[in-house]
């Protein structure tokens, strides 16, 4: 590579790197829910810190995909919302095929499945805060 070339190298890298500095994820059409940028993500880090599923089986859980949502009601100080989710375990998440285990390849794999949840969300002056879930949490009584 000559002069020029590592030149333009050095200089596409660090317009890449403002480029990523500049750009906010909640604010992607990807994580709006109920008309709000980056609600959708606030959901899913409140469901991480706090669901498990599968009568506490999944104590990891992670929300990997909104299949439906509804807002259930709203006035000026609460947002109900709704939502149809796949998720998937971070820890017993298990992609082991060998032959011990032949039933879990299939339709009986365990930390994966489908669920849904209603969640409460505050609108404050600081913004949207996911307050309450429905369903199993952890450190909760089922």
């Amino acid at each position: 590579m000559g002069r020029y070339g590592l030149t333009a190298a050095v200089m596409a890298s660090g317009l890449w790197l403002a480029g990523c500095a500049w750009w906010d994820p909640a604010q992607s059409p990807a994580w709006e829910l109920a008309g709000q940028p980056g609600l959708l993500l606030e959901v899913k880090h409140y469901y991480q810190r706090h669901a498990t599923e599968e009568n506490g089986l999944c104590t990891r859980p992670l929300m990997e995909g909104v299949s439906r949502s509804e807002v259930l009601d709203e006035d000026d100080r609460q947002l109900r919302v709704w939502l149809a989710y796949y998720y998937r375990d971070a820890v017993r998440d298990d992609d082991d095929c060998s032959r011990l285990r032949p039933l879990r390849c299939g339709v009986m794999r365990a930390c994966r499945g489908f669920g849904e949840r209603t969640f409460t969300i505050d609108k404050g002056q600081d913004g949207l805060a996911v307050v309450e879930m429905s369903g199993p949490q952890r450190g909760r009584p089922q």
